[in-house]
């Protein structure tokens, strides 16, 4: 630093003798020329080498997808099993955030809001229902292939990897993403089912018998749902619908409904006034009761189906 204004001095004298114009002082601040390079460097071209990574945008899943492939609780369901009982002609139509489906059956579509973040490794799926959140999951999608594993609602550790094995709460899926074609029309349902029975039990005629021991919660599984009933006394009554397995759960809201009931001659009508499927208000069905006893009840249904229900504690 001393040094520096000692050559300025002797600078200034030459200049002066040979009437010239001094060079500038140096502008030196005590201690600057003690720091390094980089200290001394805009805070921005000190980064610039090594700039902060972009998030890539979220990819596009639009498109009409087909399940190719389904496992869960550790087993692999057949190409007709996905058909018939998650979703017809397994198919999937995805637009923007709104993944929906027909349900096999009934052909009622049924349509799931979903959230994704591809900034993730895997990249993540959520699910979201109007009852009920759930449904976290994980994807990876390379080219026409898309594969989801998703977990139950409920279930607050999303999949840590591609897998559904025996026991665990987790849906495996891969799904092959079809040419573009026209909006799909879902076919006319075919005709319910009629079950003839073999065998007619004497039919109890005592309405307030039937009644009094009509009472109480009911319930029976099929295949895909549990479903539970609860007849009051003072005429109303109210049901569940759950599924049973885990495609079910995860795509599906439980139907939650009730309604009004009542007996003639020997048969159970039941209205529903509320529904948490809007469908099934102001719906009617009928039950002929064949037989009754404090633990079992067995009934033919308007479709001429043999129901048989198991009272509940």
């Amino acid at each position: 630093m001393r040094k520096s204004w000692v050559i300025w001095l002797g600078l200034f004298f030459v200049s002066q003798s040979l009437g010239q114009a001094p060079a500038p002082m140096p502008t030196i601040i005590p201690g600057v020329d003690q720091l390094t390079p980089a200290a001394v460097q805009p805070a921005a071209f000190q980064t610039f080498g090594n700039p902060a990574p972009l998030v890539a945008p979220v990819e596009s899943l639009d498109g009409n997808w087909q399940i190719t492939a389904l496992i869960e609780d550790g087993t692999q369901a057949s190409e007709d099993q996905i058909r018939l009982r998650y979703a017809n002609n397994r198919m999937f139509t995805i637009k923007g955030q709104t993944l929906s489906f027909y349900m096999p059956g009934s052909l009622e579509s049924r349509a799931i809001l979903f959230i994704l973040d591809n900034s993730k490794t895997p990249r993540t799926i959520d699910l979201i229902g109007a009852e009920k959140t759930g449904g976290k999951g994980i994807y990876s999608l390379t080219g026409d292939t898309l594969v989801l594993c998703i977990g139950e609602p409920g279930i607050n550790v999303r999949p840590p990897e591609f897998s559904a094995t025996k026991g665990s709460p987790y849906l495996l899926m891969m799904l092959k993403k079809l040419p573009p074609q026209p909006a799909l029309i879902p076919p006319a349902p075919n005709a319910p089912p009629v079950f003839l029975e073999a065998q007619k039990p004497p039919i109890v005629s005592n309405d307030e018998q039937i009644r009094a021991l009509f009472v109480g919660t009911w319930g029976h599984q099929d295949e895909d749902y549990t479903h539970t009933y609860t007849f009051n006394r003072d005429g109303t009554f109210s049901s569940l619908r759950s599924y049973k397995h885990q495609f079910g759960k995860i795509f599906h809201e439980d139907v939650r409904s009730s309604g009004n009931w009542k007996i003639d001659q020997g048969v159970i009508l039941s209205t529903i006034t509320t529904s948490s499927d809007k469908k099934n208000v102001n719906q009617v069905y009928s039950y002929r009761i064949r037989t009754i006893s404090q633990s079992e009840v067995i009934s033919v249904d308007q479709f001429g189906k043999l129901r048989r229900e198991w009272r509940l504690p």
